[in-house]
């Protein structure tokens, strides 16, 4: 029967059989003695109590209750100490399910009901597999009319690193005809409205661009490009 027992179930049969020993001991402590049977005399009529009698009552009751509350936390940090991993790891798993969750809205267009679209299937295609052309102005000298050609965001991680994507956001790349998004170079996203779509389009590469080449996901890969960038070369 003990072996069926869990972990967890250990833990609190533990943490709540100290407590109750604490509880136990503590109010032995504070059982003040009973006071002998004296003469019958109205209370009005009774002397005083001495400042030492009045005094020792209430230093034994706050020693006892400080006694209580330090065995409290001596049992509750270690408990929380050791739950505070899984609960940081559901926090962050909560964190990026909702990051991408905005992300998946952010790429449709704006409207009444999805007020955090920003529109990137625009210009990428309604599946984000680019294939479209768009105006991008005129030439200077000749005065043709010149296009862009948007990328495929399903396979964007088979070239750029996390942060590349994430500059490439932020920053735009004007001579190609995107615009700058992050608020800092005068966009209209701010930092989180981006994060989330980078997150959003890491996800969708996870099943089209394997991890040997997913320079998102593959640290190893993602550190030799920037090395061989701050080198000069080329990945």
């Amino acid at each position: 029967m003990v072996l069926a027992i869990s972990s967890g179930q250990t833990l609190l049969l533990i943490v709540g059989g100290s407590i109750l020993l604490l509880v136990g001991i503590a109010s032995i402590l504070l059982r003040g003695r009973r006071p002998e049977p004296g003469p019958d005399i109205p209370p009005g009529m009774r002397p005083g109590p001495s400042d030492p009698d009045l005094e020792t009552p209430l230093l034994q009751k706050l020693q006892g209750w400080g006694l209580v509350l330090v065995a409290f936390f001596v049992v509750w940090f270690p408990v929380v100490f050791l739950q505070e991993p899984d609960v940081n790891l559901d926090q962050e798993r909560r964190l990026l399910t909702d990051s991408l969750a905005r992300g998946g809205r952010s790429v449709l267009m704006f409207s009444e009901e999805n007020q955090l679209g920003v529109g990137c299937v625009r210009c990428h295609g309604p599946e984000l597999r680019g294939q479209t052309i768009i105006p991008n102005g005129t030439d200077a000298d000749t005065g043709e009319p010149q296009y862009a050609y948007p990328a495929d965001l399903t396979t964007v991680c088979g070239r750029l690193t996390r942060e590349e994507i994430q500059t490439t956001i932020e920053q735009g790349r004007i001579p190609l005809g995107m615009p700058s998004w992050s608020i800092r170079y005068a966009g209209a996203l701010d930092d989180q409205q981006i994060i989330d779509l980078v997150n959003y389009v890491i996800l969708i590469n996870r099943e089209t661009v394997p991890m040997d080449a997913n320079y998102c996901l593959n640290e190893e890969l993602a550190a030799k490009k920037a090395a061989q960038a701050a080198g000069g070369g080329t990945a």
